[in-house]
């Protein structure tokens, strides 16, 4: 009899937990997610998408324990209390370090309550960790320790503080999370170390630091190092590298860590703790943290910088982040791409399925369905792929796996559920690439926006075309030095006899507008005494300049059109001529204000001479422009140092010819010519700031004179 009613009330008790469950979180696998799913094109342009993740249930929000009272068995209800870590073993059972609680919860891979672990002394556990064979690490923060656990929950060791000789006095030890790789080692996580990780050997022995942050110096840092004294530099606060946030590690070993940091925010650590993600750029733009509601995040400091809180690595690879900011979840491909990422609204007081009012920790089990923790709602919830999500899941660990052409179907289903699937162009040109139909992986590299992939399949098609091509090449080459060689014969003959007869046909060369143009070239070759003659000998004019600063113009406009896609991966429809006029405005305030500034410093050159030797000295930009723009067409990545060599040299070369222009035309010497670019660019900067200041105040007082016009209208 008691064991029938025994029965009965677990019935009972299991359908009003089913009820509440449906009246607190009101949701349906077939409706739609309550967040908002994005990706990011090629171009890092974001674009909605499809979810690739919808919310499933919730668990950890109804644990009751069978506790023994006055005989009888009865069910206890036993809440989570703010836990803080989270972690998912081989067999997709799951462990919560359940904080305030001080006490380690373990489930089964349904959620359902196995045990708690309570060993002695064990007080604010902050984070778990489990190995493939049960043994369990607990990161005991509030008795400063880590405790190993056997799987039966046995005590086998406790790690108290390491000692070490390279281990400060000052230094505050106070275990927060911690990763144990298959040799036993652990990686710990303490809270506020600026050290880097703390890496200890099987029998608790420290071993060295790893993967420390680098030191983030602003530009006041170095003016203070470099105008401060010693002294002085002794009194203020020390720049120390930003600590840790928290620490993941996957199945080959590759150690993860999180940290608050502008910069490499999340690293993929070697061996020897090098980042090998330096490049690579986590968590949200600036305008996705600021939908922040979780105010109390908000409000740290730290947190503004990044609100990446954990990230988890699933079996294909795949890195998921949590941002505690703004309550978003993002996913990264095996290299460190981003593929997608949602966030949304949250309502407080009014818990629903698949948002996080305060993500903490986040763990994969080995059907990459999703488990975020949260420590203000004190449950985990549970996110299963959709459809979409498990298709781009397979196709992207095809392609790792190096199986494109198993991976193109895939691919081609993914872009059939979303056309603007970026990651999906590039899987697909990856496909045609190996199967050697390289135009087809061009055109679809350019797609998905992959310049890199772009440039490695042109080098392909560049190779084919001179081997069927290099016996042309070569004799139209010899051809070309040739016509060369009898040009350059025939054009001194013709000299020749044009001085014989002053009265040719060649007297529109002797025309003024044509010898101004013609100077451009001695400029060239002779830059002070070519500038000299623009105001002495009457070699340039306004309308010479006007003709030059109309060349550049073109050029300029050409070189942004016809570039090629390797060295300026850009959509074709957005390339735009907008540039030029800031390229005008900066010009014209560059004449202006260098014309101010040599008046004042007793300078020689007129409003005139200043305007003509400033688009001469743009020269090299008509010369080089165009023969750029066509050479990047014929080069790759691999010769990307010869592109830039040559770009860079053009602008090199004509701030040299701003240079020579002042000192000849201003008739300065070194130390004054310096002087005067100098102040000319503080006074552009301040001629700026004050155009700004009055384009503001006339927005203000048009909008005032606007509002008093409404009012006497009425």
């Amino acid at each position: 009899m008691n064991k029938r009613g025994k029965t009965l009330r677990l019935q009972l008790l299991g359908i009003a937990l089913t009820l509440a469950a449906a009246v607190l979180f009101p949701y349906t696998a077939a409706a739609q997610p309550p967040y908002v799913t994005f990706s990011k094109d090629g171009y890092n342009r974001t674009i909605p998408s499809q979810a690739a993740y919808y919310p499933a249930t919730v668990i950890g929000n109804n644990m009751y324990i069978e506790k023994t009272a006055k005989g009888e068995t009865v069910l206890e209800y036993s809440p989570l209390k703010r836990p803080q870590d989270l972690f998912i073993d081989a067999k997709d059972e799951i462990y919560i370090a359940d904080t305030d609680n001080n006490r380690i919860v373990h489930l089964d891979r349904d959620g359902e309550f196995i045990r708690e672990l309570r060993p002695e002394g064990l007080k604010s556990p902050q984070g778990v960790f489990v190995t493939k064979d049960g043994t369990i690490y607990i990161a005991d923060t509030g008795s400063k320790r880590i405790v190993k656990l056997d799987a039966n929950g046995a005590v086998l060791a406790k790690y108290e503080r390491p000692k070490s000789r390279f281990i400060d006095d000052s230094f505050h030890y106070e275990p927060t999370n911690l990763v144990v790789d298959s040799r036993g080692f652990m990686y710990v996580i303490s809270n506020g170390s600026y050290q880097g990780v703390i890496q200890l050997d099987p029998d608790g022995n420290f071993y060295g630091f790893y993967g420390t942050n680098l030191t983030e110096v602003s530009l006041m840092d170095l003016v203070r190092k470099m105008f401060y004294t010693e002294e002085q530099l002794s009194r203020q606060v020390r720049t120390l590298p930003s600590t840790i946030r928290n620490i993941h590690i996957d199945e080959q070993g590759f150690i993860y860590t999180v940290s608050a940091t502008d910069k490499e925010q999340v690293k993929k650590v070697n061996i020897r703790g090098e980042n090998q993600w330096k490049d690579k750029k986590f968590g949200l733009e600036a305008r996705f943290r600021n939908r922040a509601v979780n105010q109390a995040a908000a409000q740290n400091g730290e947190e503004q910088k990044s609100g990446l809180t954990d990230i988890t690595v699933d079996r294909n690879g795949n890195l998921v982040a949590i941002d505690k900011l703004s309550n978003a979840v993002t996913q990264y491909n095996p290299s460190g791409d981003m593929q997608f990422f949602w966030t949304g609204p949250v309502t407080f007081g009014t818990p629903q399925l698949g948002i996080s009012q305060s993500p903490v920790s986040v763990a994969t089990n080995s059907r990459n369905a999703l488990y975020i923790l949260d420590d203000s709602q004190n449950l985990i919830h549970v996110l299963e792929p959709t459809e979409f999500g498990m298709l781009l899941q397979q196709a992207t660990a095809l392609s790792q796996e190096g199986k494109y052409e198993e991976s193109e179907s895939h691919w081609q289903e993914v872009l059939r559920l979303n056309a603007l699937y970026s990651p999906a162009y590039r899987g697909l040109a990856q496909a045609a690439y190996h199967r050697e139909d390289y135009e087809q992986a061009l055109r679809l590299f350019k797609l998905a926006g992959d310049a890199p992939g772009y440039s490695d399949t042109f080098w392909q098609l560049r190779l084919q075309w001179f081997q069927h091509n290099f016996a042309y090449v070569a004799n139209g080459l010899f051809v070309f030095v040739v016509l060369l060689l009898i040009a350059g014969s025939r054009k001194k003959k013709r000299r020749l006899r044009l001085r014989e007869k002053p009265g040719s046909s060649a007297s529109w060369l002797r025309k003024p507008l044509v010898q101004q143009l013609k100077q451009a070239f001695v400029i060239l070759r002779h830059p002070l005494d070519g500038f000299s003659d623009l105001r002495y000998a009457q070699k340039g004019s306004y309308v010479s300049a006007g003709i030059i600063l109309a060349l550049v113009a073109g050029v300029l406009l050409a070189k942004e059109y016809f570039t090629s896609f390797v060295f300026m991966p850009v959509p074709s429809n957005e390339r735009s001529n907008t540039f030029l006029l800031v390229f005008a405005v900066t010009w014209l305030t560059w004449v202006i204000c260098n014309y101010l500034i040599g008046s004042i410093r007793q300078g020689e050159a007129r409003f005139k001479d200043v305007f003509v030797g400033s688009a001469y000295a743009l020269f090299p930009i008509v010369l080089l422009g165009l023969p750029l723009a066509a050479l990047s067409n014929v080069m790759t990545h691999s010769e990307q140092s010869i592109y830039s060599f040559f770009e860079m040299g053009m602008f090199i070369w004509c701030g040299l010819l701003f240079y020579w222009k002042i000192q000849s035309l201003q008739n300065y010497g070194v130390g004054e010519t310096f002087a005067n670019v100098s102040l000319t660019a503080f006074a552009m900067l301040i001629a700026w700031v004050l155009i700004s200041i009055m384009i503001g105040l006339s927005s203000e007082l048009q909008n005032f004179i606007y509002t008093i016009y409404q009012e006497v209208s009425m």
